[in-house]
């Protein structure tokens, strides 16, 4: 079977470009911002959430149930149940021992307060492919405010299925071993708003059966793959392709702009944008 590769061209290394004076929207840095979130992590409300050494369970009774958290935490963080809400008001999450900081049931939403800054970190010693933000089953990225998801041992999120929508702006972070997003289908419906940043990874978006977008502005910078499927000889009896009916794309410094299975790349409706610099 033909893989099908569109290759753009390929600029001069990014050394240079990593240094103190790179853009910022090249980086994902939170070592200055983490002094600005104390030691604490407030959660409202409080019925059903347990706390252990490095552990916080969100097990509420019910589905659709809204969980709103603050401040810092070290460790990780676990919904138990099915479409519950984590809304993130200038929260702190990150996870020193190298596991996710934060690990949710299925069709957990991951929601931002407007106004508000927040970040999801993963790092230490690595647990193998492990990710920052690690969803079982589907996961939902939404809200109006600002997320950083920095995976520094391998993914910065990695999910069954996942969809993007809200009017925020988002950051996703992996490594040169792994992808900014990892999932088997990724999708964003019509008419969204927001902005997403995937950078610094093998992948930008990695999607083991498709990728379905008709709107939202992305930005895919600096990875050695920026949209990415896999093929029919690695799953025959799954469909694999990217589908593009809408929204605008700006990318700079990735090697291949996209991966997929023979002719199942089709782009109807959105803008290609190659930047000379993002800052």
């Amino acid at each position: 079977m033909k893989k099908l590769i569109f290759l753009i061209l390929i600029l001069p290394l990014l050394t240079s470009c990593l240094k103190k004076t790179a853009p910022e929207k090249l980086r994902i840095d939170g070592s200055q911002a983490r002094e600005d979130y104390g030691q604490e992590i407030m959660i409202s409300p409080m019925d059903n959430v347990s706390i252990g050494s490095h552990i916080i369970t969100i097990a509420a009774e019910e589905e659709n149930v809204t969980y709103t958290i603050s401040g810092y935490f070290d460790g990780q963080i676990v919904t138990s149940t099915k479409n519950t809400v984590i809304k993130l008001n200038n929260a702190y999450l990150e996870n020193t021992s190298g596991k996710p900081a934060l690990r949710c049931k299925a069709k957990t939403e991951i929601s931002t307060a407007g106004g508000s800054t927040n970040y999801i970190v993963s790092r230490g010693r690595g647990w193998a492919k492990n990710a920052a933000l690690l969803g079982w089953g589907g996961l939902i990225l939404g809200g109006s405010g600002t997320l950083f998801i920095n995976g520094k041992i391998c993914h910065g999120i990695e999910a069954e299925k996942v969809k993007i929508k809200g009017s925020g702006t988002i950051y996703v972070q992996g490594t040169k071993r792994g992808s900014a997003l990892c999932c088997d289908i990724f999708t964003v419906e019509a008419d969204k708003t927001f902005s997403a940043y995937f950078l610094n990874a093998k992948n930008g978006i990695k999607a083991d059966e498709t990728i379905t977008i008709a709107s939202g502005n992305f930005y895919l910078y600096n990875n050695e793959i920026a949209l990415k499927t896999d093929f029919k000889l690695d799953e025959p009896d799954k469909n694999h392709g990217i589908t593009i009916t809408g929204g605008s794309f700006h990318t700079y410094k990735n090697k291949i702009l996209f991966i997929t299975e023979e002719s199942a790349y089709n782009n109807t409706g959105a803008t290609f944008t190659e930047e000379s610099d993002p800052a």
